[in-house]
């Protein structure tokens, strides 16, 4: 039996040697050579072409090569039954805690402030008055790892949440309304939520004029969670007061999008938490070994609540 690994905009071939190493013996093969078609029980994908898994008759199991699985959502071709799992690892979670931890203290800290005053050899101490209030929305593995680091360094955590129990350290919220009246306490409201039919477009007009217009809205989940226009109005307006985006409706960025160059909008290219090949390799390995005991892969989801 064989592995495909298919993911059609990026470089896969140290994934395969990692996986390689990991599984001694085992045939991967990296699409489009996709060789005999009825070898292949097991497919890693990510964004891949319309008709791939239909052609793949003993397929019995598919990961998703990072965390999202809007691209498997999408694909009506994959039996309801087909066992899928996705691919969040500690070090996947850890990278994104930190990169979120980071740009809310440079922000809340201010540290562009002592900046400017360095250049204006400018004396002038200043601290926050007092710890900033971080919403979260979206409570799986990244969103309670991020949760975590933010209660060690004793900011106050509010979480919203579809499903599921009350979490240590976070004050949770669940429907439309806990939606809005966190999104109306938060300092800092962080997307950190699958895309799903329900969570598509939900950083919107009507959120954003609810919160403070000292707040900064940061969306690490998915492009198609924010309404590009709508978050460039609140900014003019002065609904908020800043917006940090990593992920967009159209990607790479193009060069004429008003992002670019609109000063209360810092933008990076979707890095905030990058699967590295190690790591990937390691979890592909673990779900290959359970898939063949006739065991469900790891992060296994469930294909029509959209995680």
């Amino acid at each position: 039996m064989a592995i495909l690994i298919c993911a059609p905009d990026r470089d896969n071939q140290p994934l395969a040697d990692d996986l390689a190493a990991h599984l001694p013996g085992v045939d991967i093969r990296l699409w489009p050579e996709l060789g005999q078609a009825r070898d292949i029980d097991f497919a890693v994908l990510w964004k891949h072409p319309p008709g791939l898994v239909a052609s793949l008759p003993n397929l019995k199991a598919i990961s998703s090569l990072g965390a999202g699985i809007e691209h498997l959502i999408l694909d009506d071709s994959i039996p309801p039954s087909m066992p899928v799992g996705r691919l969040a690892g500690p070090k996947l979670a850890q990278d994104m805690a930190t990169w979120l931890v980071g740009h809310v203290i440079a922000d809340w800290r201010d540290f562009a402030r002592f900046q400017h005053q360095q250049q204006r050899h400018e004396w002038a101490p200043w601290a926050p008055h007092r710890p900033a209030r971080v919403g979260i929305l979206g409570m799986g593995h990244m969103g309670r790892t991020t949760a975590d680091a933010l209660n060690v360094l004793g900011f106050e955590v509010l979480g919203w949440r579809h499903q599921g129990g009350e979490i240590d350290g976070v004050t949770v919220h669940r429907g439309e309304d806990g939606l809005m009246a966190m999104a109306a306490d938060a300092d800092y409201l962080i997307c950190l939520l699958p895309l799903t039919p329900a969570t598509r477009g939900i950083l919107n007009a009507k959120l954003m004029a609810t919160m403070p217009r000292h707040s900064v809205l940061i969306n690490v989940g998915r492009g198609a969670h924010l309404i590009e226009e709508d978050l460039i109005e609140a900014l003019d307006q002065g609904h908020l007061r800043r917006a940090i985006v990593d992920v967009f409706e159209t990607e790479p960025l193009p060069e004429d999008h008003a992002f670019w160059s609109h000063q209360s909008i810092t933008v990076s290219p979707h890095c905030a938490a990058l699967t590295r090949p190690e790591e990937a390799a390691e979890l592909l390995a673990q779900s290959y070994v359970r898939v063949q005991a006739n065991k469900t892969p790891l992060g296994l989801v469930d294909l029509s609540q959209g995680y």
